[in-house]
């Protein structure tokens, strides 16, 4: 037996047998070699002991056997190796014998049988509810399924076992063991009877318990353990005699023999007798099913199972029934779904044999009872008719309508019969107003089925029939809800938290109770509403009536349904204002109601269209579909502009101001005529609002026949709907079509560039919507454009020259006078339009690089130290290259700070917004609650260090519209909405004005909440988002809604692809008070099942209310490197709800819980799951309660330095610093999992003011127009690197520091600077400008001798064109670009040069030459791969001209040394050069790029050394 640890050896099947026995000898004959005789199988113990004294070959033997009943490719290859060798013959010849003489039988794996539905390679295919064939399951077929089994209808694989032990699972223990089984009921209140019974039938006591019964409440695993059960049969079912009556959902059973029994071989399969069919007759006790004996040897001597078919009389296989149970008698079940003659057969089963199918077949003659008839609904026809309807029952020739005597006006019953199919039909003659019952019998020759009587009192009038639906996003059955009857008065429809929404400009979810009008008929639908209450949402709830042409099974269309429809809808509601003629325009001042009243149309949805909206085609959606709304209800634009609510009964604070006496009760209505469509609100008063839709057949094309109208409810309502009417009218006596009105439209020819500017270059951007004539006029009469033809909606951009101070333009636009917007619109006025618009271009310390702003600077300030100027100002007018810097203290605002669109910087000069270094506060802008915070529509800004806070609800922090900017350390606290979200400017911003390539580096946002807790996220990027957006390092926490958001709708379709990386996201859905706010995801990663490939990379979310990693629908979100713990709901989510396919990417997953044990992962993939179950990722096993991967290897505690008291902080240089929470320590394997690290902070130092000297004639230096760029303060620079230099030495942990000063002029770094920072990690790097930088390491100065250094030069000419033309032309490149560093001889240290050469040059080969005076060439230096960003960087020896190309690939030339040079001798090697010159082999590859194998150098060749 093997010892050792390997444990006993249970019962196998003869083939597992030879597998194992093959391995042991063909060990033994391994061991042969050392001196160790192997016996044959008579000595096999002998060997066992033998092999556990060689450790490496009995580690070889325990990964062999351990591996359960898989032959795998591996160990068939051990085997092979062991066994090539003379012997082979005789190892063959012992394995025969060793399988076929009775022995003790050698345990597999542990001794250990499992059943794990979850992993069960055939419950795990099958679809919930389906069924679970009788037979072998689990560890070698250990466990016996019977009966009525099933996988469970749970999203948590487990597998039902039926009640009253109409299901039963067995096993049979060979000598005692230990059993668990993990067990819940079928439902979250349910509770099931569980019981473990013995071969004597009596139940087992588990381990804890009072007696054997064993009641299991809810859907979460109670696990059930028994110790020291005996030799024997058990059964596992829900008793016959249980009280709670349900079945048992299993999820997992696993036994452990604890001393095994000696069993001999299995009965030779030949030996089995053939099974026989004793009978077949239809049930007395249950009419429905056929009950066959059969007769065959089940068990461990015998088969398998029994397979027992049906066939009809068309000989067709109609179904299949297994038997499994040990026995030699058994009995199955059939239910026949229609009467005929069925015959029965049989067979029996044993894995790797031949079925034996039995000779003798059996009949029956089934007669499929009857079942009741269910009466649906009786709807009054007037003149005392009623239409009686009900459901069909199987095989029934015809039905009889009763009615008795006491309810008909001639007092005689009714007896009415209809002939199948048909199952509805009018019964006449009935007293009105008195209630009538009704019976419907079923009939089948002699054969008959009653009924229940329905009630129903009988009007003198005509109902129709409703029914109820829900469907779309959001809706559910369990949230979308009604009760009531519109035929007898009242209906409620309720829509609870979550339960659908409405979507202006997309598809909507709702609950509906509707009935079916023909479209040949004219009607009015009207309703009294009461609003019962309502919840303050996100503006997607809501309620009214509705017309449509398609309405929705219940559950259809999750992600969107699409039809046609007119609302009279009280929801969110917008339009415009004309306070003049106080009336609703296109234009005038804005009105938002959170909830108002208005009427909506959704049209342009056809079958030829239906498939390309469904998959998500924003192109048809855009072109295709029309949305709009109009108030019906305008009480509050007498107060202007603003927010507003009419609704009252609200659980909770309604966003905007509500009125002082809300409306809780209204009429609407809905009336079809030979117009259109007319949808109209009645106050109160009895004022009545009506907005008309024109074309009678806009709601007859998805259905042609039915318009289906009735009352909606969506998201967080709970309504009441009342004096329900609906009149139908023929079009032939209805009043005769309107003429169609002429909407008038109000002319809007605007400037929509801003109205400031920082540089005398500028775009003025007009914008209209008619087409016409345009012309503009400079201030001094010169045309900028004059008489330019442009088309309606089409911008039209023009390039002017600004002077200092306001620039006035005339703008004039005249409409062509047959302009037409469409066919039943016109402008309102085609005259002239003639206007000035004034854009004021000027700065703030135009003279100095550097503007000052604090709490109490004043727009007419100089913006110096001494006199700062306020926040506006300073944003309004900065230029590129200027810095503004904020003194700290809390600034109180009350209005947005904007970055107008044009106020840009640059790649070469970014506009700096950044707090004060040398400031021991952080500058807080606080708004007040009241308005929003911060949006920067302009391009090329690098904001540092400030926070957010307090912003107006539902209005963003910081509003990110402009591209290429840097938002680094900003922290977004306790705002009405998200704190920060990347997303566009204007409404009518396309998608080239999205932003793109923005940074959003080492902040934090946490604490955001609107009222609704429905919006506030962490940070977002979504619905109009460019390529390039980038999250790295930063932390997102208790926000009211996600951590992160990218979503994206199909209206706008799909947004650039957006990157997170070394971020932390917890606690999202949960304020930090513990109030249970909203979503509370970790990182949502998209929206719509639109396409995306977003990355998440490196990354941690825990501890959030729902998921921590979610796809949200996006189909191909790409997760490396990260880690979710312990999330509420699932630790990872990958999905999507539309689509054929998925293509998710995962690499480095570590999913882990220490709570919350039982919660699942939600992997939907439509793609092969080999692609994301790989060995890298580690998914949450709830079944095991365990992480593991694709083979099986589990991740563990110990993994992880701590799993408790998470405290997340940040190192000194911005970067996240777990604290010891979820690093992962070095038993984790590599690739696993978050390690977390970042990019630190920039570091600045503010440059000194530059003073100018008229009366200075010193012009000995060149320094032409050097007097706005910073010159050095070499003094506040070296304080700065050592302060920085002090703060890392108390913090080991800073891993390393960049430095960075922006200047030009002349660049001469001193000797105490270097000093300062050697053998430091810190880097100081000097910017230049133009994407331009020189840098020096800390750590390349170590071993560097300074004190001969007084300084060194790095003064960068960036105009130098010295380099001749014919030189440069022959060094072919997309990029040429000369550089002039002033050469003063050698650095004498290592200096870097980073020089950014444009991001669309990504991945190609930056290079750079040193143009030589004296031979008149340029000489290779070297090659850099450009980075994503367009950064490139080389090393620098000395000074001198340099170029820079851009190639597609490394040029084929050799490095040009001047000094450092080794030339490789005969037996080197690089890894011998590097050790001799105290070097590692890395670093001598990194300063030899022109190695591309380090496995092949030549003698004779140069390596650089230093």
């Amino acid at each position: 037996m093997l010892s050792g640890g390997m444990g006993m050896l249970g019962r196998r099947g003869r083939k597992e047998r030879k597998r194992l026995m093959a391995l042991l000898l063909a060990g033994a004959m391994v061991l042969s070699g050392m001196g160790i005789s192997p016996l044959s199988a008579q000595a096999e113990e002998v060997i066992v002991e033998q092999v556990q004294k060689t450790e490496p070959l009995e580690e070889q033997v325990k990964e062999t056997v351990s591996d359960g009943n898989a032959e795998t490719n591996e160990n068939v290859g051990r085997i092979n190796d062991i066994v090539s060798n003379p012997a082979e013959k005789i190892a063959d010849e012992a394995v025969v014998q060793a399988a076929e003489t009775a022995v003790p039988v050698v345990q597999s794996t542990d001794g250990q049988y499992v059943f794990d539905a979850a992993t069960d390679s055939v419950v795990s295919k099958l679809d919930k509810k389906g069924k679970v064939d009788a037979g072998k399951y689990g560890t070698e077929g250990y466990f016996t399924f019977s009966g009525s089994v099933k996988r469970a209808n749970s999203s948590t694989l487990s597998v039902e076992i039926g009640k009253t032990e109409t299901g039963l699972l067995t096993f049979a223990v060979s000598g005692t063991a230990d059993a668990t089984f993990k067990v819940s009921s079928t439902g979250s209140t349910n509770s099931s009877d569980f019981i473990l019974r013995n071969a004597d039938g009596n139940g087992v006591v588990a381990k804890g318990a009072k007696e054997a019964l064993v009641v299991v409440t809810g859907t979460n695993a109670t696990e059930i353990k028994y110790e020291g059960l005996k030799e024997g049969t058990y059964t596992v079912c829900n008793p016959a005699s249980a009280t709670n009556d349900r079945g048992i959902r299993l999820l997992s059973a696993t036994v452990s023999e604890t001393t095994g029994g000696s069993k001999p071989a299995r009965a030779d399969w030949s030996t089995v007798e053939v099974p026989t069919v004793i009978s077949a007759v239809q049930s007395t006790d249950n009419k429905n099913n056929i009950e066959v004996k059969i007769s065959g040897n089940v068990g461990y001597d015998g088969a398998d199972a029994l397979s027992v078919t049906m066939i009809n009389a068309d000989g067709e296989v109609a179904a299949t029934q297994n038997a499994a149970t040990n026995g030699t008698e058994h009995s199955v079940s059939f239910t026949p779904a229609a009467s005929g003659t069925y015959t029965f057969s049989v067979k029996a089963i044993r894995a790797d044999e031949e079925d034996k199918q039995g000779t003798e077949t059996k009949s029956c003659e089934f007669v499929l009872p009857l079942t009741k008839p269910v009466i649906k609904g009786v709807t009054c026809q007037g003149g005392g008719k009623a239409k009686v309807a009900w459901n069909a029952v199987k095989e029934a020739e015809k039905y009889l309508v009763t009615v008795d005597g006491a309810y008909t006006t001639d007092g005689k019953s009714i007896e009415k019969e209809v002939t199948a199919p048909t199952t509805d039909t009018v019964v006449e003659g009935l007293k009105v107003d008195q209630e009538a019952v009704i019976y419907v019998t079923a009939v089948r020759g002699d054969d008959n089925k009653l009924s229940d009587g329905f009630s129903k009192k009988i009007v003198d009038e005509v109902q129709y029939e409703w029914a109820f639906t829900y469907y779309g996003p959001s809706a559910s059955s369990r949230k979308n809800k009604y009760e009531g009857d519109a035929t007898t008065g009242t209906v409620k429809v309720v829509a609870d938290a979550g339960g659908g929404k409405l979507q202006p400009t997309a598809t909507d979810g709702l609950g509906f109770y509707y009935t079916a009008i023909p479209t040949d008929k004219n009607f009015t639908f009207s309703a009294t509403l009461k609003v019962n209450k309502w919840t303050p949402n996100n503006g997607q709830e809501g309620f009214g009536i509705m017309a449509a042409d398609r309405v929705g099974a219940s559950g259809e269309g999750s992600n969107a349904y699409w039809n046609n429809s007119y609302m009279a809808v009280v929801g969110k509601v917008e339009y415009n204002w004309d306070a003049a003629n106080g009336k609703v325009s296109d234009a005038g001042d804005k009105i938002s109601m959170k909830l108002g009243i208005g009427a909506q149309e959704k049209i342009g949805v056809t079958y030829e269209n239906l498939d390309a909206l469904n998959a998500n085609d924003s192109a048809t959606l855009k072109s295709d579909y029309k949305t709009s709304m109009w108030p019906l209800e305008t009480s509050c634009a007498q107060s202007g502009t603003g927010t507003y609510n009419l609704i009252g009964n609200n659980t909770d604070e309604a966003k905007g101001t509500t009125v002082d006496n809300p409306v809780t009760e209204l009429k609407l209505t809905i009336q079809k005529n030979n117009t259109g469509y007319f949808i109209s609100y009645t106050d109160a008063a009895g004022n009545t609002e009506t907005k008309k839709y024109y074309g009678t057949e806009t709601l007859n094309v998805l259905d042609d026949e039915y318009v289906y109208v009735g009352m909606f409810a969506a998201r967080g309502v709970d309504i009441t709907y009342s004096d329900i009417n609906l009149t139908l009218i023929d079009p032939t006596d209805d009043a005769p079509a309107e003429e169609r009105e002429m909407t008038l439209v109000t002319p809007a020819y605007n400037i929509i560039s801003a109205a400031v500017s920082n540089s005398a270059a500028y775009d003025l951007i007009y914008s209209g919507n008619a087409d016409g004539k345009l012309s503009v006029t400079a201030a001094d009469g010169s045309a900028v454009v004059s008489d330019r033809a442009v088309t309606a909606g089409t911008k039209v951009t023009m390039p002017v020259s600004l002077t200092e101070g306001s620039n006035k333009f005339r703008i004039s636009f005249t409409p062509n006078s047959d302009y037409r917007p469409n066919e039943y619109s016109k402008l309102s006025s085609y005259e002239t339009v003639t206007y000035e618009f004034t854009v004021t271009y000027k700065s703030v310390r135009g003279d100095q690089k550097t503007i000052y702003v604090a709490p109490e600077g004043s727009a007419g300030a100089a913006g110096s130290k001494e006199n700062p100027v306020d926040i506006y100002t300073a944003v309004k007018y900065a230029k590129a290259g200027q810095m503004i810097v904020l003194k700290g203290g809390v600034y109180n605002l009350t209005s947005t700070i904007k970055v107008e669109r044009g106020i840009d910087g640059t790649k070469e000069q970014m506009i700096y917004l950044i707090a004060d270094p040398s400031d021991s506060q952080r500058p807080v802008f606080d708004f007040n609650r009241a308005c929003a915070g911060m949006i920067f529509a302009g391009d090329y800004w690098y904001c540092q260090g400030f926070d957010v806070t307090n912003t107006q609800d539902t209005q963003k922090g910081i509003q990110i519209s402009g591209s290429n900017c840097v938002f680094d350390n900003i922290q977004a606290y306790h705002n009405g909405n998200t704190g920060i979200q990347v997303s566009r400017y204007l409404t009518t911003d396309e998608r080239e004005d999205w932003p793109s390539n923005d940074l959003i580096l080492n902040c934090t946002s946490y604490g955001n909440a609107d009222i609704g807790y429905e919006d506030a996220d962490g940070f977002a990027a979504k619905l109009t988002v460019g390529d390039g957006i980038v999250f790295d390092g930063c932390i997102s926490y208790n926000n009211a809604d996600d951590g992160w958001d990218l979503f994206a709708k199909v209206e706008t379709g799909p947004i650039g692809s957006v990157t997170i990386k070394n971020c932390v996201a917890y606690g999202n859905g949960y304020l930090e008070d513990g109030t249970d706010a909203g979503n509370g995801n970790g990182f949502k990663m998209g929206g719509s099942s639109i396409t995306g490939y977003h990355t998440l990379i490196n990354s941690v979310a825990f501890g959030n209310k729902a998921k921590g990693i979610d796809s949200n629908s996006c189909p191909d979100i790409q997760v490396k490197q990260s880690t979710s713990f312990n999330n509420e709901s699932y630790n990872v989510a990958f999905y999507t709800n539309a689509g054929s396919k998925t293509d998710f990417g995962a690499t480095g997953i570590l999913s882990y819980r220490t709570k919350n044990l039982t919660q699942q992962e939600q992997l939907k993939l439509l793609q092969e799951e080999a692609t994301i179950r790989t060995t890298m990722n580690y998914f949450w096993n709830e079944t095991k309660q365990e992480s593991t991967n694709s083979e099986g290897n589990v991740a563990k505690d110990s993994w992880f330095v701590s799993t408790t008291d998470p405290q997340i902080t940040r190192n000194a240089d911005g970067t996240i610093n777990m604290n010891g929470f979820l690093t992962l320590t070095a038993e984790a394997p590599e690739g696993v999992g978050a390690r977390m690290t970042g990019t630190p902070s920039a570091v600045f130092t503010v440059a000194a003011d530059v003073v100018n000297n008229d009366d200075d004639d010193d012009d000995d230096d060149d320094n032409s127009g050097s007097s706005a760029a910073p010159a050095v303060d070499w003094t506040d620079v070296s304080n700065s690197v050592q302060d920085k230099v002090a703060e890392m030495m108390k913090n080991p942990a800073i891993a390393s520091v960049n430095m960075n000063f922006v200047c030009s002029g002349e660049v001469k770094v001193p000797q105490n600077v270097l000093n300062t920072i050697k053998g430091t990690k810190l880097t100081v790097a000097f910017h230049s400008g133009n994407g331009v930088a020189l840098s020096i390491s800390g750590q390349d100065l170590k071993n560097k001798d300074l004190s001969k250094i007084q300084n060194i030069d790095l003064t960068v000419d960036q105009t130098s064109n010295t380099i001749p033309a014919n030189v440069v032309s022959a060094k072919s490149g997309t990029v040429n670009r000369q550089l002039g560093i002033r050469d003063t001889g050698s650095f004498g240290v290592n200096v870097n040069i980073h020089v950014n050469v444009g991001k669309d040059n990504s991945g190609k080969s930056a290079n750079l030459y040193r143009y030589n005076t004296e031979k008149g060439r340029l000489e290779y230096c070297g090659s850099f791969t450009v980075t994503s960003t367009g950064q490139s960087m080389f090393a620098l020896k000395r000074g001198g001209n340099y170029l820079v190309t851009v190639t597609d690939r490394r040029p084929s030339e050799s490095i040009w040394y001047t000094e450092g040079g080794y030339t490789v001798k005969s037996g080197d090697t690089l890894s011998r050069i590097a050790k001799r010159n105290h070097m590692t082999l890395a670093q001598l590859l990194r300063r030899n790029v022109q190695i591309t194998n380090q496995n092949v150098i030549r003698v004779g060749q140069k390596l650089n050394l230093d």
